[in-house]
């Protein structure tokens, strides 16, 4: 449904929500004993003990690739329900919605590049807090240490998700889009002559756009821009 939206023009920022009254659970822990009952039998099947098959894109660079990310966090968010979210843009929560690191105590370790993403999100004590510990945060407690951007009423989650969309979507995409790029790609970049490098490019490239043109024209006639029409 995401790479449906990427590939749509009409879609600037993409919401992704919970079906029901959860966001996600995490993983399917029958489905981790039929894998260890298939290793220790020896029978041939790929288990998920085993490292898997080596992927083209993995699901943090597709969601980095992808357009503006809302995540509108309906209900609990465990495990990969919350590493998903990381590589998000913007997470926005339920006053319901509960969050937990839940890997190590069910004795596997975090992936979808949240060693990475947790640490910058919320710094370095609070991510080891909630990896070390494995517990399960309230929403309140996620949105003081940055891990979600806004808490709200259950009946406005998606209502406020939309509203971030909409302002996202307002924009230019090739701005918005070479913008949210940087970002990611520069949030552990240590080199600031390449950082500089890359945003300079960025720069000129949309300066000699559409978009620039149509919001300097808007500007000198006195009216809102209108961008992304065809």
């Amino acid at each position: 449904a995401i790479e449906a939206c990427n590939q749509d023009p009409g879609i600037g920022a993409i919401v992704v929500t919970g079906a029901g009254r959860g966001f996600c659970a995490g993983a399917d822990i029958k489905g981790f004993n039929r894998s260890i009952e298939n290793r220790e039998s020896g029978n041939g099947q790929r288990s998920d003990l085993d490292p898997p098959p080596r992927r083209e894109e993995h699901l943090a660079a597709f969601l980095r690739r992808s357009k503006p990310l809302i995540a509108a966090v309906n209900g609990p968010s465990i495990g990969v329900g919350l590493t998903m979210t990381l590589p998000m843009d913007i997470r926005i929560a339920s006053e319901k919605a509960r969050f937990s690191m839940r890997f190590i105590r069910v004795g596997i370790t975090p992936e979808v590049a949240s060693t990475t993403y947790l640490a910058q999100i919320v710094g370095l004590p609070n991510a080891l807090d909630l990896v070390l510990t494995a517990r399960i945060i309230e929403a309140e407690e996620a949105v003081q240490m940055g891990l979600v951007n806004d808490i709200v009423a259950p009946d406005r989650l998606m209502d406020e998700a939309m509203t971030v969309a909409g302002l996202i979507a307002d924009n230019p995409l090739d701005c918005v889009m070479e913008g949210k790029l940087m970002v990611h790609r520069h949030m552990v970049e240590q080199d600031i002559d390449k950082v500089v490098a890359e945003e300079d490019r960025a720069f000129y490239k949309v300066q000699a756009g559409p978009a620039h043109k149509e919001f300097v024209s808007a500007f000198l006639e006195k009216r809102e821009p209108r961008f992304n029409q065809a």
